[in-house]
């Protein structure tokens, strides 16, 4: 290896040559030494490092330190006082490599850079692995919405209960949020009820816009539940005829051919139950609870099943027609059908999960 006090002597005539060009170069030639040796040096060697590379990495251009701070974001022994000048840089160009993939640096750097930086500085934290609660607490705080979703995604970062707290709460506002934290396996099950809480009243919230009149009608889709018969209205669903189409239905499916079509056509041919779990299928629910929404009162669980697939409405008038005997009174029809064009489908699919989630919390 180069004596060390060779490369001292080196990068002061740099620094004194004043030459901008002289300094990147110096700079590369011993960090490319650094890269090449660092498996074999230790602590005091890497230290002696350490001083020459961060006092030379002053005196260089924006372009050589972007370069540096990639050089170094990889190596495990990286020098410390280097690093963590690197990190603390400005301009984010700089500070990203090292932010998001160096070790060595600090949970209390980090602390301090997720406190005082702005937003590309969080973005680049927030990517790290293994982030400790002490980082998360203050990204999740201070992040804006895209800070929140990338650390919400990252599997090894590590929340406490007030991270997990803000976050929730932060996903009453944010759909996107809510599905990722949904997906977390170390979200708490307190908090996953809150989130499946929060997510409902958002939907009621944006349903209710269009749809100011009906809250009943729409409380009752968002809680429909699975019971062993439905009885409510229209022809009675046995858990038994649910069960017995449930191979007929599958052996339809890995042929490739269950679609609305076919759906269609098991509702013309009176065989409701095999609909029924075709419907399910192809939402990926239950039976039980397909089976519910179709029995239900009013026709506003099954329409937001029925549009959530996106089937059109003609499916959706067909199973009207069953539901009520092949004789719906024409106002009946009239409001189904103003219901099914001001449903959106992403409206509908967000009851559809949320939903799903609720009954999942509820048999966990």
């Amino acid at each position: 290896m180069q004596p060390l006090k060779s490369v001292v002597a080196e990068v002061e005539d740099a620094i004194a040559s004043g030459q901008d060009g002289r300094r990147v170069d110096t700079l590369r030639r011993i960090t490319n030494l650094f890269v090449e040796q660092s498996p074999k040096l230790n602590d005091n060697h890497v230290a002696l490092f350490d001083e020459v590379i961060v006092r030379l990495a002053h005196e260089i251009e924006f372009r050589a330190r972007v370069d540096l701070a990639e050089r170094l974001a990889d190596v495990s022994n990286a020098p410390l006082k280097t690093v963590r000048d690197l990190a603390f840089d400005e301009n984010v160009a700089i500070a990203a490599p090292v932010l998001e993939r160096s070790t060595r640096i600090a949970a209390d750097d980090l602390v301090q850079i997720a406190q005082e930086r702005g937003q590309e500085h969080l973005m680049a934290i927030s990517a790290r692995r293994d982030l400790p609660e002490v980082v998360t607490d203050v990204l999740v705080v201070r992040g804006d919405e895209k800070v929140v979703r990338r650390v919400a995604t990252n599997e090894t970062a590590k929340f406490s209960e007030r991270g997990f707290t803000t976050m929730v709460k932060r996903a009453a506002e944010d759909v996107e949020l809510q599905d990722i934290l949904h997906a977390r396996p170390d979200l708490p099950s307190q908090h996953g009820v809150a989130l499946i809480a929060a997510a409902k009243e958002r939907a009621r919230a944006e349903i209710l816009s269009s749809m100011a009149d009906r809250d009943d009608l729409v409380a009752a889709a968002l809680d429909a539940g699975a019971v062993s018969v439905m009885t409510d209205t229209g022809p009675m669903i046995l858990v038994a005829d649910l069960e017995a189409a449930e191979p007929r239905v599958t052996a339809i499916e890995m042929r490739g051919g269950l679609d609305e079509a076919e759906i269609n056509r098991m509702l013309k041919a009176d065989r409701l139950a095999d609909a029924i779990v075709g419907l399910a299928h192809v939402a990926g629910m239950p039976a039980e609870t397909v089976a519910n929404a179709f029995s239900a009162p009013h026709f506003d669980p099954l329409l937001f099943i029925v549009r959530g697939v996106k089937y059109s409405w003609p499916t959706f008038k067909a199973f009207l027609l069953v539901k009520t005997g092949s004789n719906p009174h024409q106002a009946l029809l009239k409001s189904a059908f103003a219901s099914y064009e001001s449903l959106s489908v992403p409206t509908a699919q967000r009851v559809m999960r949320f939903v799903s989630a609720r009954q999942r919390v509820g048999n966990g």
